[in-house]
C-alpha cells in the first residue's frame, strides 16, 4: 500500500481512538454523576439523622424533667406528712417553707415541660417531613442510577466495539508506519496526524515551508511538521484553491 493509503489508515485509526477517548470520558462523567447522587443521598441522610438526634435530646430532657418533677412531688408528699407530725411552731414554719420552695421549683419544671412538649411536637413534624423528603429523594436517585448504569453499560459496549475496530485498522497498516505513529504520540498532545491547509499545519497552526508543502503532494514518504513534529499530510481539497 502506498503512503497515501497508509496516511488514510492512520487518520481512520486516529478517528477511532478519538471516539474511544470521547466515549470513555462520557463513561467517567456518568460514573461521577452516580457518585454525586450517592453523596447527595448521604448528605440528606445526615441531615435527617441530625434532626432525629435533636428530637432524641428533647425527649431525653423531657424525661429528666418528668423524673425530677415526680421526685419533687414525692418530697412534697413526705413534707406534708412531716407537717402533721411537727410539735413546735418553728418546725411547722420551716416545713411550710420547705414545701413552698419545692412547689416553686416544681412549677418551673412543669412550665419547662410544657415548653418542651411544644418543641417536641414541632421537631417531630420536622423529622417526619425530612424523612418523607429523604425517601422521595433516595427513590429519585435510585431511578437515576438505574438509567445511568444502563447508559454506562451501553457506552462500555461501544468502547469494546471501537477497540475491536481499532485493532483491525492497526492490523491493516504497515507495522513501520504504526511504529512511527506511536513514537509521535509519545511526543505530542492531542492529534498525532494532522492535515496541512494552505501551507498551515492544523496541529500547531503555524506555516510550513513552501518546499515541504509541495513535497507533501507527492505522498512518497511520511513527513513531519518542523514545528510541532506531528505527522502531516496534504488534503485534496486544497488543490482547488491553488
Amino acid at each position: 500500500m502506498d503512503i497515501q493509503g497508509q496516511i488514510r489508515i492512520l487518520v481512520a485509526l486516529q478517528g477511532v481512538e478519538s471516539e474511544i477517548l470521547k466515549t470513555e470520558r462520557q463513561i467517567f462523567a456518568l460514573k461521577d454523576e452516580a457518585t454525586s447522587l450517592g453523596q447527595a443521598s448521604a448528605e440528606h441522610e445526615t441531615q435527617v439523622a441530625a434532626e432525629k438526634e435533636a428530637l432524641d435530646e428533647l425527649k431525653k430532657t423531657y424525661r429528666e424533667l418528668e423524673s425530677e418533677s415526680k421526685d419533687n412531688a414525692a418530697k412534697i408528699k413526705k413534707s406534708n406528712e412531716k407537717l402533721r407530725a411537727v410539735k413546735t411552731n418553728k418546725e411547722y414554719q420551716s416545713t411550710l417553707k420547705e414545701i413552698e420552695e419545692i412547689q416553686k421549683k416544681n412549677s418551673g419544671i412543669e412550665d419547662r415541660m410544657i415548653e418542651l412538649l411544644d418543641q417536641l411536637e414541632s421537631q417531630e413534624a420536622v423529622v417526619k417531613q425530612k424523612e418523607t423528603q429523604l425517601a422521595q429523594f433516595v427513590q429519585t436517585c435510585n431511578e437515576k442510577k438505574v438509567i445511568i448504569t444502563g447508559r454506562i453499560d451501553q457506552q462500555s459496549q461501544a468502547v469494546g466495539q471501537l477497540q475491536e475496530k481499532k485493532a483491525q485498522i492497526r492490523a491493516s497498516a504497515d507495522p513501520k508506519i504504526i511504529t512511527i505513529l506511536d513514537d509521535v504520540k509519545t511526543k505530542v498532545r492531542g492529534m498525532a496526524v494532522v492535515p496541512v491547509e494552505q501551507e498551515v499545519c492544523m496541529g500547531c497552526h503555524l506555516n510550513i515551508p513552501a518546499q515541504l508543502y509541495n513535497e507533501l503532494r507527492r505522498y512518497d514518504e511520511v513527513r513531519f511538521c518542523p514545528h510541532c513534529h506531528r505527522i502531516i499530510y496534504w488534503k485534496e481539497k486544497d488543490k482547488d484553491s491553488d
